[in-house]
């Protein structure tokens, strides 16, 4: 890893800010020229449109590039300085042109973003230093079990025949009698650091579509969670019942559901059953959603459907739930 990869690999870029630091456009790239060590060196930063960084640092008197910066081998008290100086130079730009992200590919940010829509989870970082310590977990509420795994680690861990790059990989567990034929999916490997038969990792580098990515993270949820074996067509009618009884104008919320059906505690349960409606026939499932208010992230259309039946919004964007919760004990 480069030191231009260590420090920027989990930042993105403002171009407005980048502009107001100093960078130039030069059409392919974004440029900044800085003289440091008392105008004795110079760095030349590059960033392209894919965010990708690279440095040099010339040396002013010579004009030749400064190579021993490059060589890890390379030691004494200047060399040092150097490296320090260029790094702090590098944070520096850091800290005043990009924002933060939690992983370093796009695909990982947009599937932790769909993790936390759908099951309300954001990544924990329980390794504070080492290789791991970039590596984020998702789990079953505070301390709970492990439903994916977010690392990046070089590609040919996973495939011996590719070419040294470093991937971010998402292991999940999977049916172990799903696994071979798996494995057999362009982008979907035996685990890395896990049961091979019960665990896989998934290569987040946009090989697989957002969507198949989720199919099988919810497969992980639902394997390892403690309901696991709760998800059947029983409760799945009994969910569907409940929201086709709720009369058009009103809504309900996932948790009222849950301990209407004798299931407190399990809203994310009727969430994920709520999602595969399209697959259970026509329900009015535009009439649930959360406990605040708030409609599905990404469903443009249910605040249509229901502003159609008369449901108004507050101008926080959620449903007003004081004037239109459905309570079946009311009515």
């Amino acid at each position: 890893m480069t030191i231009e990869q260590k420090v920027f690999s989990r930042k993105r870029f403002n171009t407005g800010s980048m502009e107001d630091y100093g960078f130039e456009n030069k059409g392919s790239c974004r440029v900044l020229s800085r003289e440091f060590m008392g105008g004795d060196l110079t760095a030349e930063i590059r960033v392209y449109e894919n965010g990708s960084v690279q440095g040099r640092v010339l040396d002013n008197m010579s004009g030749e590039e400064y190579v021993l910066l490059r060589l890890p081998n390379a030691s004494g008290a200047y060399v040092g300085a150097v490296r320090e100086a260029y790094e702090e130079l590098l944070k520096d730009i850091a800290r005043s042109c990009c924002t933060d992200v939690s992983f370093v590919s796009d695909q990982s940010n947009r599937i932790a973003a769909s993790i936390l829509d759908r099951y309300s989870v954001e990544p924990d970082f329980p390794w504070n230093e080492g290789k791991y310590s970039p590596a984020g977990v998702f789990r079953h509420g505070a301390g709970g079990k492990w439903f994916g795994l977010i690392m990046n680690i070089d590609r040919r861990l996973l495939d011996k025949s590719a070419a040294e790059e470093m991937v971010d990989v998402l292991n999940l567990k999977a049916d172990e009698n799903k696994t071979a034929l798996l494995h057999k999916i362009r982008g979907i490997y035996p685990a890395y650091h896990m049961n091979h038969s019960k665990w896989i990792s998934v290569v987040l580098d946009d090989t697989l579509y957002d969507e198949d990515v989720m199919g099988l993270v919810d497969e992980s949820f639902r394997l390892t969670s403690k309901s696991a074996g709760v998800l059947n067509e029983k409760l799945i009618r009994q969910v569907f019942a409940v929201a086709d009884s709720i009369p058009p104008g009103l809504v309900m919320s996932y948790g009222q559901i849950a301990e209407l059906l004798g299931r407190p505690g399990n809203s994310r349960l009727v969430g994920r059953i709520m999602s595969m409606a399209d697959r259970y026939g026509d329900h009015p499932c535009h009439r649930v959603v959360n406990h605040a208010g708030r409609t599905v992230p990404g469903w443009t259309e249910q605040r249509q459907l229901l502003e159609a039946e008369g449901v108004e919004f507050k101008s926080n964007g959620n449903v007003d739930m004081s004037r239109f919760r459905y309570d079946p004990g009311r009515y």
